[in-house]
């Protein structure tokens, strides 16, 4: 080979390696401190991306944006859409991965920084959410995580690896501490011990502490079959991003379901009791500095209410992963499927919040009191930002809700 042709290969396939800088200086930013940009991952389903737009017309006035497409034809569709809502598109950066991501929190980018304002990308291992092995695994699943990888390329960041997985979705953080469910980190990573797992947990996030859930809830659990009942639905298998967060260094929001509900339908009813016995957990939690945690409760949307109810079909029963959800039902039956419906899925970024609204005519008025008390309690926490409320609904179908659809750069220097 031509010496010059050789080295010019060489500096080119060096310059697209991730920098190497010292990882212990590295933390995963709380979400209420200043972005430089917000994430999307680009839909190719019509009804998300009308969610996106929302999105995207609520965060552009206060912070960048930043769009991850499938492909040059996806990102062309984005652009044209952001631009139809008046968002000049010259400011929106773009990027292309060829795997679909659309819950982008959970497999990247997860973006760190350091005391001196510089990035990295924090890559844990990826096992598509734990699925059970028995459904069936598209094209695209097992090799998602890889998008740490590639986009640390893409942009020349340091990336910082582990063997243990996690997603994004499944870690709350504030300042020092880290919230997680033990039932999720174990089924995640067979064979390691929570003391194993909570020091990478703790180590690629920069953290000091953990703070150790029990159970995962049912509503956001995927079984090979139906989570209860006649009741079906995706999910993430346990992240927290649905049901407890953090606000401030020393408040957390927990979903609570209302005792007058909790026999609507067989997830709530067990949902009730996990959240219970998760509360009293966080209530025990102490601070780095020996405090208790001061904790409000938030509402959950009455499960029963947006559930789709379908006849179960040849089909449906025969096909993909019907053969393994409704292996115990017949033709026939009635099946309901259970969107994530979420109040705690709500995203925080500069001078807004962006929070699931449910209500719609049709629905009792308890559900828009819901809404309405929870735009009025995080406009108490939030007194500085403005609370922006997006009907979610086209994502919680997917399994997952505005936050897992979105994930925040982080300033590199405060201002």
């Amino acid at each position: 080979m031509n010496r010059t042709l050789f080295l010019f290969l060489t500096l080119a396939l060096i310059s697209c390696q991730p920098v190497k800088k010292e990882e212990s200086s590295f933390f995963f930013p709380p979400e209420w401190e200043e972005q430089e940009s917000v994430w999307l991952g680009w839909s190719i389903d019509s009804a998300i991306q009308q969610v996106h737009l929302q999105m995207a017309a609520a965060l552009s006035p206060h912070v960048s944006l930043t769009i991850l497409s499938r492909s040059d034809s996806v990102q062309q569709i984005a652009l044209r859409q952001i631009s139809s809502i008046g968002i000049d598109t010259t400011t929106v950066r773009k990027y292309i991965y060829y795997i679909p991501n659309i819950f982008i929190r959970d497999a990247g980018p997860r973006f760190l920084k350091n005391k001196k304002g510089e990035l990295a990308i924090a890559d844990f291992a990826w096992n598509n959410y734990g699925y059970p092995t028995a459904f069936e695994v598209n094209q695209y699943s097992d090799i998602r995580g890889e998008i740490d990888d590639s986009l640390a390329k893409q942009m020349q960041l340091p990336l910082i690896s582990s063997s243990i997985v996690a997603e994004g979705g499944g870690l709350e953080v504030s300042s020092s501490a880290m919230i997680c469910f033990e039932e999720t980190a174990l089924q995640r990573n067979p064979g390691s011990t929570l003391v194993q797992i909570e020091k990478e947990y703790l180590r690629i996030y920069g953290k000091q502490q953990m703070i150790w859930l029990g159970k995962m809830p049912l509503m956001d659990e995927v079984q090979a079959g139906a989570k209860a009942g006649n009741y079906f639905g995706y999910g993430a298998n346990g992240h927290t991003d649905e049901f407890v967060r953090f606000v401030n260094d020393s408040t957390i929001v927990f979903a609570e379901i209302d005792s007058l509900e909790k026999d609507l339908d067989p997830v709530s009813n067990a949902d009730y009791a996990i959240l219970k016995e998760n509360l009293a957990l966080i209530k025990k939690a102490k601070d780095l500095n020996g405090k208790p945690f001061h904790i409000i409760k938030f509402p959950v949307p009455a499960y029963s209410l947006y559930v789709d109810k379908m006849i179960l079909t040849d089909s449906l029963k025969n096909t993909g992963d019907g053969k393994i959800l409704y292996k115990n039902f017949k033709e026939g039956d009635e099946v309901c499927w259970l969107p994530a419906v979420s109040y705690c899925n709500f995203l925080i970024s500069n001078k807004t919040v962006l929070v699931a609204k449910y209500w719609r005519p049709g629905l009792p008025e308890s559900e828009k009191r819901k809404d309405d008390t929870v735009k009025t309690m995080l406009q108490k926490i939030f007194a500085d930002r403005e609370i922006i409320q997006i009907d979610p609904m086209a994502l919680n179908r997917y399994g997952g809700g505005m936050h897992c659809a979105s994930q925040q750069e982080p300033a590199k220097n405060n201002r």
